[in-house]
Formats: C-alpha cells, sequence, structure tokens
C-alpha cells in the first residue's frame, strides 16, 4: 500500500483552501491550486492520486476543470465540494464516471479525510486488480473467451429483458422496429445515456431468424486501444508478446447471430476502418493471419452522440456513418415519454422487493406524481437506481411515499399554483402551464405537445399566440 499520497486541492477562496490544507497535510503531500487553470498545470508536472475542488468557481467550474483533466488523467480520484442548490448539476457527471463522490457543504475536516481515505483505498484495490487481472489473462485465455460468451446470456442483474412501458412513443418505436427485425439490415439506435438502447437492441434480436443463436454486446469505447484489433477480431498464436494461443474476437464468437456495437461514436479511428471491412464483406482478418475468415453477423449499433456532428469534426468516417445507419431509431429520453416512468417505477419495486425479500406494498400515488415530474437526466438507468434505493429504506408492508423520495425528486415538483383567487384566471394559468412545460418537454415541436396535451395542432397554435409565444 502506498505509504503516502498526493492531493490536488482546488478552490478559488484562500480560507477554503487553508482549511482543506490543514486538513490534509499531516498525512497527504498536498498540492494547493485557486483555480482550475492552476491545477491544470500542476497535473501536467506532478504526479497526483486525488483531487477535491470546489464546484463553484469564476473561469472554469469544477466539474468542467475535471472534464478537461479526464483524458489524459482517467485515474484520478474525484471529489467535488458543492452546495446543495448545485447538486443536479452534477448528476450528469456522476453517471458517466467523471466524479467519484460529491460532498455538500458545510463539510466536517473527519469526515472528509475517512471519505478520501476510503476513495484512495478502492483506487488502490482496483490497481492491484488491474495487476492480478493482467498476470492471469495470459494462463485464462481460453476460459475467458467461453466465459465472454456465457455472459452475454446471462440476465444483467436479474432484471427482465422485457421492454416495459406505457408511453404511445414507445408503442410507435417497436411497431416501426417490427418491420426491419425479420431483415438482415444494419440498424442504428440513438439515444440518451440510460435510455435501454441495449434492451432495444436484445429486443431486435429475440424478434428476428437469429433469436436461437448468441447475442454479444460490446462496448467500443470500454477497450484499451492495444487490445481492440485482438479483442474485436481475434489473433493467432505467437502473432504478439503473450500471445500463447489462437483467441476468437467478439465477430466470430457472434458468428451466426447478432453483435451489438454499443457507443459506436466512442469506438476508435483504427476500430473504425475495420468495421467498415466488416459491414462491406463480412470477413475479419485475425492478427497474425493472411488470410481473411468470413463472419455472418447482424450488426445493431448504438451512439449518444450526434454522428452527424462527429463526422463534420472529423471524429467519425463519413462512409462508415452511412453503412450503420441503414435504418435508425431515436430513443426518447424518459422526461418524454413520461407514461413510461410508473410501469418502470413498478417493475423495479417488484424486482427489488423479490431480490432484496422486503415486501412493499406500492407506490403512493402522490410519490409516483413526484416521479412523474422529475425530468430523470440519468434516464431509466437513474430511475432503477432510485427505486432500488426505495425498497431498502422503505418499512416493509407500507408504501412507497413521497417523503422517502431523494431530496432532488420531490424538489422538482411544482410549487403551489398562484393566482389572484378567481377559478377562471387559475384555471388559465394551469393551462398556460402545462402548454409550456410540453412545449419544453418535447423541444418545442408543435405537433407532439399537440398531440401530448390531445388537443389539435391548431388549437395550440392559437393558444400559443394567446399566450405570446412565438411559433
Amino acid at each position: 500500500m502506498k505509504q503516502k499520497y498526493s492531493l490536488l486541492l482546488v478552490d478559488d477562496e484562500e480560507a477554503n483552501l487553508q482549511k482543506l490544507r490543514r486538513t490534509f497535510t499531516d498525512k497527504y503531500e498536498v498540492f494547493p491550486a485557486q483555480s482550475g487553470e492552476e491545477a491544470l498545470q500542476i497535473l501536467r508536472s506532478t504526479p497526483i492520486d486525488a483531487v477535491i475542488t470546489d464546484q463553484k468557481m469564476p473561469n472554469m467550474t469544477g466539474i468542467e476543470f475535471l472534464e478537461a483533466s479526464q483524458k489524459d488523467y482517467p485515474n484520478l480520484v474525484r471529489i467535488v465540494l458543492t452546495g446543495y442548490t448545485e447538486v443536479d448539476d452534477l448528476i450528469a457527471a456522476i453517471n458517466t464516471g467523471k466524479v467519484h463522490k460529491y460532498i455538500t457543504k458545510p463539510w466536517e475536516p473527519e469526515t472528509l479525510k475517512m471519505i478520501v481515505r476510503e476513495a484512495l483505498e478502492r483506487m488502490e484495490l482496483m490497481r492491484e486488480n488491474e495487476r492480478l487481472a493482467r498476470e492471469l489473462q495470459i494462463a485464462n485465455e481460453k476460459l475467458r473467451t467461453e466465459n465472454a460468451i456465457l455472459k452475454q446470456e446471462v440476465e444483467k442483474d436479474g432484471v427482465s429483458r422485457e421492454i416495459i412501458y406505457g408511453s404511445p412513443e414507445m408503442e410507435a418505436i417497436l411497431q416501426l422496429l417490427r418491420r426491419v427485425t425479420g431483415t438482415e439490415t444494419t440498424v442504428l439506435i440513438q439515444g440518451e445515456t440510460g435510455t435501454g438502447k441495449e434492451l432495444v437492441a436484445r429486443f431486435i434480436h429475440t424478434e428476428s431468424p437469429r433469436r436461437d443463436q448468441i447475442f454479444i454486446a460490446v462496448n467500443c469505447g470500454a477497450i484499451p486501444r492495444d487490445l481492440v484489433e485482438s479483442e474485436f477480431f481475434g489473433h493467432a498464436k505467437g502473432a504478439f508478446t503473450g500471445a500463447l494461443q489462437e483467441k476468437k474476437g467478439f465477430f466470430e464468437m457472434a458468428d451466426g447471430g447478432t453483435i451489438f456495437l454499443d457507443e459506436i461514436g466512442e469506438a476508435p479511428p483504427e476500430l473504425q476502418v475495420k468495421l467498415l471491412r466488416v459491414i462491406q464483406e463480412s470477413e475479419i482478418m485475425p492478427l497474425g493471419y493472411h488470410q481473411p475468415r468470413k463472419v455472418d453477423v447482424r450488426i445493431i449499433a448504438s451512439t449518444n452522440r450526434d454522428l452527424r456532428a462527429e463526422v463534420a469534426a472529423g471524429r467519425f468516417r463519413q462512409d462508415l456513418y452511412f453503412r450503420i445507419n441503414v435504418f435508425s431509431v431515436t430513443i426518447p429520453p424518459l422526461r418524454e415519454r413520461v407514461r413510461d416512468i410508473v410501469p418502470l417505477a413498478d417493475y423495479f419495486l417488484k424486482h427489488y422487493s423479490a431480490r432484496l425479500n422486503r415486501r412493499i406494498a406500492g407506490i403512493h400515488k402522490d410519490a409516483a406524481r413526484l416521479l412523474e415530474s422529475y425530468s430523470w437526466p440519468g434516464n431509466v438507468r437513474e430511475l432503477q437506481n432510485e427505486m432500488e434505493r426505495l425498497v431498502l429504506i422503505a418499512d416493509p408492508g407500507n408504501e412507497i411515499g413521497p417523503g422517502l423520495l431523494s431530496d432532488y425528486v420531490r424538489q422538482s415538483s411544482r410549487p403551489a399554483l398562484r393566482s389572484d383567487g378567481k377559478l377562471k384566471n387559475a384555471i388559465q394559468t394551469l393551462e398556460d402551464e402545462m402548454i409550456l412545460d410540453t412545449l419544453q418537454r418535447f423541444s418545442r415541436n408543435k405537433s407532439r405537445t399537440a398531440r401530448a396535451l390531445g388537443i389539435s395542432r391548431q388549437s395550440l397554435l392559437t393558444k400559443l399566440r394567446r399566450i405570446q409565444v412565438s411559433e
């Protein structure tokens, strides 16, 4: 275990910075910085194990600083100090793994010490595990390949592969997908992180003639660049140092079935070139071989990025984009399919009640209303985590009431309606607010807004003119 860790402390206020230094200077090597720019300079010249940064700073916020450091320094422990009012802004960063922990102010020195110590211990354990994993990889290569196939067939977390929904938006998407499930067409699934893109890919596979064959899901951005070619296309024995035996890649493992290229927008350029060849020629070239191998694989891809913009910026090949974008479908974020929220919440409630052996009576209607009013920036994945937490803290035999919901979910609810006491004016105010909220939820799409409100598009336009909203 490392004896003395190095901490980078970032805060634009000298008093706060001094307090942080006093907290850690006895056991850690401390490097202070009063801005994100100064902190980046320290990172470039000094080995750092952990960063503790204030969120609210001029010029560059704490999250912006951490995002700027993510590419070159991905293995840092990242901790953000934040005010209660800033917590919602951190959700996306936490979900994407850029932040390990956020601490709300005011913080206590002993509590912060404990959090930092535990985070560093976890980091050390992760490094040790990675070292052991590398040592075991060569000896267990054949077994690892077999387990990789079996792992794809095991349901994650025991959660059903059935698509749970109640919204017309998801019904329309499934109807659209059924038009291509029986074909060999390459499908591109677009949508925010956590919307259920892999679940939709599995739906396409299970509805296709390949349903009895293997389905392999691969995250294109999660594999180290130096292992990409071997992992995707395999290698011959002796192809490189450590290649003690032949290994099949993902495409050869998926032969006859379906391969799901998750987050294809994160694929490095060298992988993009080889993916294009697989799609065009239905063949791969494993490392160490001189003759290509034919593969029969249905390809489904997903992305949370705007691939057109990535193409324009030169980060994604245009020819590959055209190949994977033969048939495209976009999964709306959960905030745009509100009627899915309660069915999903009910499903996760039953799932975790059974898994954790806790009998929960259900969700109170007021809690359900709050769930529907929250925007769910982490989408279905965030809702799943919230329901697991609620099952853990709810009293067995009782309903989940609004008081148990996370603070940020409760606080998303609309404040009490204010009016001059006249019923007609109150109704008009409520109508205006519903129109504006729904318009915002559907990104100012008038047709979708009108359908959601149950009125005609012309009626919506008339109401928008009345409340002086530009068409």
